[in-house]
């Protein structure tokens, strides 16, 4: 493929099961450019298809709407039969998981610092009426140092408006209520950048499971174990922050992303 629409293509990022990610050049601008391209077949699939197209469409809906220094800028979006993409900020570096690794751990400032960093986008993100749903350090994408942006809103829901069905997102960093049928809210999004910085401090997940229907058991009704039980030299101010967030009771948890992030910048 040596064009998307007007951009020119550079290289070929990733795929994943319904779209693929190319660097690509604007012409107009000279700038790099991440496009992501939904292969048709996808939106196309009886079973799945409208689900696919409705979570595209939303994130191309949010083109130009949230600009915001820790967010992934959106462009540009074209949304039709024959081909349908997103052109987004291009950020060097990859996501976070590979962060997620005993052998390859940030360590602790930098953790809280990009944790506090996604609190303040994600706080923006709500400021406008959206629930993320999908937090997960594969949809946080990493610069340099802390440099952080937050990717990946197709997801997205307008607060208060999920309708009942199947829920959306990653299983593990889905929060209890939500596993057990409750919608999304500012809490679970709360709950799954716990996880996310739990997994950043432990270099794994705390739960062990061979199924999606025993990793929900676990979510539900087990209390993972600290991060410092997998690595030792984390404060305890910081799995006490860890252990807030990721309260089984909602209203356990931070109930403001500001509160979340107080505690946070506490910690340098």
């Amino acid at each position: 493929m040596d064009l998307i629409g007007k951009y020119r293509v550079v290289q070929k990022l990733g795929e994943g099961a319904t779209s693929a990610v190319y660097r690509a050049t604007d012409p107009f601008t000279g700038r790099d450019v991440a496009i992501k391209v939904m292969f048709p077949q996808a939106l196309k699939d009886s079973a799945d298809g409208a689900h696919y197209r409705q979570m595209f469409q939303n994130e191309a809906a949010l083109a130009g709407k949230l600009g915001h220094p820790y967010i992934v800028g959106l462009y540009d979006a074209v949304v039709d039969d024959e081909m349908s993409y997103i052109v987004m900020e291009y950020v060097e570096g990859g996501t976070l998981e590979k962060y997620v690794d005993p052998k390859n751990l940030l360590d602790e400032q930098q953790i809280a610092e990009i944790a506090f960093k996604s609190i303040r986008a994600l706080d923006f993100a709500y400021s406008q009426g959206l629930i993320h749903r999908d937090i997960k350090p594969g949809n946080i994408l990493h610069k340099s140092g802390t440099d952080i942006k937050i990717g990946d809103f197709g997801a997205a829901v307008a607060a208060g408006t999920e309708a009942a069905g199947p829920r959306v997102g990653s299983p593990l960093y889905m929060a209890p209520e939500v596993l057990a049928g409750a919608p999304s809210s500012l809490q679970s999004d709360i709950y799954a950048l716990g996880m996310v910085m739990y997994m950043l401090l432990a270099g794994r997940p705390p739960y062990e499971a061979t199924s999606h229907e025993s990793l929900a058991y676990q979510i539900i009704n087990h209390d993972p174990e600290p991060p410092s039980a997998y690595r030792q030299g984390v404060s305890a101010p910081m799995e006490d922050i860890v252990k807030q967030a990721l309260a089984k009771d909602p209203a356990k948890r931070y109930q403001t992303w500001n509160e979340f992030g107080k505690d946070l910048s506490a910690l340098w």
